[in-house]
């Protein structure tokens, strides 16, 4: 009876493992032999050391990154035994680990003035972790069908799983030191890879890992170091502050625990394995009402911090430290915010990026007859630096309204033009359509929002959003987003008291203009120089450009960057 009951229960894992490693989409085993002719561990070492690619030389690294590319993406297809492809894989991972760290981890110091080439390469860099992970996940999942001795096999499985989950967690270390989106998936496929390890009781295993910095490392180990990461809101913080944190998190990642079945939800992190996000800090939820059946198993878990935050409170005794304060702010429920925040019942609008601000705040100006005249007067002495005298625009041609040069087509294509250009503007109109959104509170520098869950795509920590709150369109940056079962929440912080749209060309290092780019101008306060919004990377400090804010083109050269995000910079310019 009992040999029986075994039997069905461990029919009903493997169905489960087998639907879970379905969601994750691993690529078919189709390719019989590597490219390069190598069958073992070994011969690929040589074969690598002959084209001597060090990944620590500008020259080599975008080669060595299209040759490690290749590799990996056919060790995920190569047909050979999981006891093959395994050792093969690791050795693709230390090149590969050591290809990122050059590539992104030591240039992280330039996050905040990033260049294209410089976001090609980090972006290259993601690609070949996502890969790494991928393929340790194909692997684990091919255990599955192998038979041999048990206690092999279950090495085999935790380490590939370990390998995964490790690939992940250092994506979105990567793209949270230089402030771009996490890729789609990459909290869905770790937290997948968790559960199976879960279900397969290897979550605790602790397996050999060289490039660890205690030389193992398990599972729930990799997991827990970026729940706790991503769940301080990293954007928030500099280059060095993350990389503090990011060490401080491997350390507390042995005190974190993973509770499956729990009722009360305080001083934790809510994981969902249907929500592609990082943990939800509990106290962020406030008395929000949440269902706790989509945050406990099998559909998720918690993360209870209780050991962390006597470990935080000890270390907080000891000496102060302004991070560790905010952590505690952060993840601790029985401490406040630090500013008061005050309860709205109201909706508003919400527009993301800077095109769609331009949109709107364009279609508001059209019905102007100039723009604000003390817009551009401040209160320094020094403001002859900057003069002009600025009308109402038209944030699609940087034309000044009402002085148009207008051309009457002939009368054949009078009909066709005008139908063509009123699908134009119902195009740019559909696409730049604003999100309805709740107003839960608002304090002196922002607002809280409750959104549709189809918003957590585009509204991101760091993204540039504009908020229309009683017919008065605000530019605001996210600060914090998380997304629940049936709505997103976030918060956002206003940037600026005055805005307008505008469109700058760029000069290129041929001497050319670029095409007109969408752009905003934007004071903090009424008594603040005017600043310039633009797009990153396109934009950098010294770079001269045509601003089209009137009917004059006027030249300027950006010179200060006083305010970056992965999606934006804002600079002082002369």
């Amino acid at each position: 009876m009992q040999d029986a009951v075994r039997d069905v229960a461990a029919a009903r894992a493997a169905e489960v493992q087998q639907k879970l490693f379905a969601k994750l989409q691993l690529p078919a085993l189709s390719l019989p032999a590597l490219s390069c002719g190598c069958a073992t561990e070994r011969q690929l070492s040589g074969w690598l050391e002959q084209y001597d690619l060090q990944p620590y030389q500008l020259a080599d690294q975008q080669r060595l990154g299209g040759l490690l590319s290749t590799l990996i993406d056919e060790v995920a297809h190569w047909q050979a035994p999981a006891g093959k492809r395994l050792p093969v894989l690791d050795l693709l991972r230390e090149y590969t680990l050591a290809c990122v760290e050059a590539m992104a981890i030591q240039r992280a110091a330039l996050a905040s003035t990033q260049t294209a080439e410089l976001r090609k390469t980090v972006l290259a860099a993601v690609r070949l972790l996502q890969q790494l992970g991928k393929a340790f996940a194909g692997i684990a999942a091919q255990l599955q069908d192998e038979r041999g001795l048990a206690l092999l096999l279950r090495e085999r499985r935790a380490r590939c799983l370990q390998r995964a989950v490790d690939s992940y967690a250092r994506v979105i270390h990567v793209v949270s030191l230089f402030g771009l989106g996490t890729p789609q998936h990459c909290w869905r496929n770790m937290q997948i890879l968790l559960r199976v390890a879960q279900l397969y009781k290897l979550e605790a295993k602790q397996v050999g890992d060289g490039l660890h910095p205690r030389r193992k490392g398990s599972t729930s180990g990799a997991y827990l170091q970026v729940a706790l990461f991503a769940s301080a809101n990293p954007a928030q913080l500099d280059t060095q502050e993350q990389e503090q944190l990011w060490a401080l998190t491997r350390d507390w990642s042995r005190a974190a625990q993973i509770v499956l079945a729990y009722s009360d939800r305080r001083n934790g992190l809510l994981a969902s394995l249907a929500l592609d996000q990082p943990p939800v800090p509990a106290n962020r939820l406030g008395s929000c009402k949440v269902d706790l059946r989509h945050f406990t198993a099998p559909q998720g878990w918690k993360v209870d911090l209780v050991h962390v935050l006597t470990l935080l409170e000890r270390e907080l005794k000891r000496r102060y430290d302004p991070l560790l304060e905010k952590l505690q702010r952060g993840w601790a429920s029985q401490t406040g915010r630090s500013e008061r925040r005050t309860p709205l019942q109201q909706t508003c609008d919400v527009v993301v990026g800077i095109g769609a601000i331009c949109h709107h705040l364009g279609a508001r100006g059209s019905e102007q007859d100039s723009a604000p005249e003390d817009f551009f007067r401040w209160s320094e002495p020094d403001r002859d630096h900057l003069c002009m005298d600025v009308d109402s625009v038209d944030f699609r041609s940087g034309q000044t309204i009402g002085e148009y040069d207008v051309v009457l087509p002939c009368a054949p294509s009078l009909g066709r033009e005008t139908r063509a250009r009123t699908r134009g503007v119902e195009k740019v109109a559909e696409r730049y359509r604003p999100q309805v959104a709740n107003v839960l509170n608002c304090s002196g520098r922002g607002v809280g929002l409750s959104l549709p869950p189809s918003s957590c795509a585009a509204l991101r920590v760091g993204e540039l959003v504009g908020i229309r709150l009683q017919d008065s369109w605000q530019v605001a940056l996210v600060r914090w987003q998380h997304t629940l079962p049936d709505h997103s929440r976030a918060g956002v912080e206003v940037l600026a008291a005055e805005a307008m749209p505008v469109q700058v060309r760029r000069h290129t290092a041929a001497g050319h203009l670029s095409a007109p780019i969408a752009g905003l101008l934007v004071k903090s306060t009424p008594e603040d120089k005017p600043a310039l919004i633009l797009p990153v990377p396109l934009f950098k400090c010294h770079d001269s450009l045509e601003l089209l804010a009137s009917s004059n083109p006027q030249s300027v050269t950006l010179h200060r960057q006083t305010l970056a995000t992965g999606s934006f910079a804002r600079f002082e310019f002369v």
